[in-house]
């Protein structure tokens, strides 16, 4: 009888132990998952503001055909996240209605079933820029990036500075 017991008891504790390792460990995937929702946002909005407030504010103004035809701008964040180029006959994000544009988003590894695409839809900001020419993905680091825009008879071209 006593030996029953004790076979009983440590089943149970192994149980109690094994819901709660199960309770911890969905707590922590609930903490990680709350964490990268709330810095997710966050680099988008800095995806945003990069694109819309600087880059796109400098192409403009070189686009206007004003004193300069090229400037060199830094943009600062979202960190380890691209700007990429979409022009042509390429798919493009629905971000794009269809014309040239470009986007800052997170890159997606490896490039199966246009997920890049989709990434710059759900997560990025995107600009429409007809006049854009097409230009290799620049990785913003961790310091930001800096970049040359210029005015090529109407056509906007990007590229990292030092390339």
């Amino acid at each position: 009888m006593n030996k029953d017991k004790k076979g009983f008891l440590l089943s149970s504790e192994t149980l109690k132990i094994i819901v709660a390792v199960i309770c911890i460990v969905f707590l922590v995937y609930l903490l990680v998952a709350l964490y990268y929702s709330f810095t997710g946002e966050e680099k988008i909005k800095q995806a945003e503001s990069s694109l819309k407030d600087i880059v796109m504010k400098e192409i403009n103004r070189i686009a206007d055909g004003g004193e300069y035809n090229e400037q060199g701008i830094h943009v600062p964040n979202p960190s380890d996240w691209f700007i990429f180029s979409f022009v042509g006959d390429k798919k493009k994000p629905n971000l794009c209605t269809g014309q040239n544009c470009i986007c800052i988003c997170e890159e997606v590894f490896p490039d199966w079933f246009d997920w890049q695409i989709k990434r710059c839809d759900e997560k990025g900001s995107c600009n429409v820029l007809p006049t854009l020419k097409e230009f290799e993905k620049i990785k913003i680091e961790k310091n930001g990036i800096d970049i040359s825009i210029k005015n090529v008879d109407g056509s906007i071209e990007i590229k990292k500075n030092g390339s």
